[in-house]
């Protein structure tokens, strides 16, 4: 739960666990940006955060399942770009531009935090619980673009969602694979126009 949630009446206890939690993620996320994932250490995080190691691994259980949830993090301005009250009175055309300039611009800040969750869900040696916590953060991805694409007269299918989801991993592969040279965006963009030619078959 966001901090910006809690009630009035939530527990001091609680909301300061809770502000700990982000803290964590906002440091772990810029050491990211600043190191790579590959050498990101817990001691880097702990004395980043002022959080003692035995409290990370409180709060996360684990160096990966944290990395994963720093990772999937990243992208949780896009979700915050399709919410209701940011989406109202905007076509579904515009809405679509918006969360692909979205995707465009996460992929192209932190090249590496796709790469890594992809890693993670692949990885023989990865705990079970990060994988499981990398398939939950894509199933809410897929809830959230059904919500936001739905028309009234007919609902985006959760599979077309998937879809829409399976068509930025794979852009973010084959960019990723290019070195990054070019524009993650040139990658994107007849994707885009799939979907757009979707939902101006759907306005019809």
């Amino acid at each position: 739960m966001p901090v910006s949630s809690l009630t009035p009446h939530a527990n001091p206890k609680n909301r300061r666990g809770l502000e700990t939690r982000q803290r964590v993620l906002e440091v772990t996320r810029d050491l990211i940006r600043a190191h790579g994932y590959a050498d990101v250490t817990l001691d880097q995080i702990s004395a980043s955060a002022g959080v003692a190691k035995s409290s990370l691994l409180w709060h996360f259980g684990s160096k990966e399942m944290l990395l994963a949830e720093a990772a999937t993090s990243l992208f949780q301005q896009i979700a915050q770009e399709i919410e209701p009250d940011v989406r109202a009175g905007e076509t579904p055309q515009r809405r679509l531009d918006r969360v692909f300039n979205q995707v465009a611009q996460a992929f192209t800040a932190n090249p590496e935090a796709k790469g890594v969750v992809l890693g993670m869900l692949f990885s023989g040696s990865v705990p079970a619980s990060v994988r499981a916590e990398i398939r939950r953060g894509w199933d809410s991805h897929v809830r959230q673009l059904v919500d936001a694409f739905s028309q009234p007269h007919r609902p985006m299918p959760a599979a077309m969602a998937r879809l829409m989801l399976a068509t930025f991993h794979g852009c973010y592969c084959h960019w990723y694979a290019g070195d990054c040279s070019e524009s993650v965006a040139e990658y994107l963009e007849p994707a885009r126009e799939l979907f757009r030619a979707w939902l101006g078959a759907d306005a019809g």
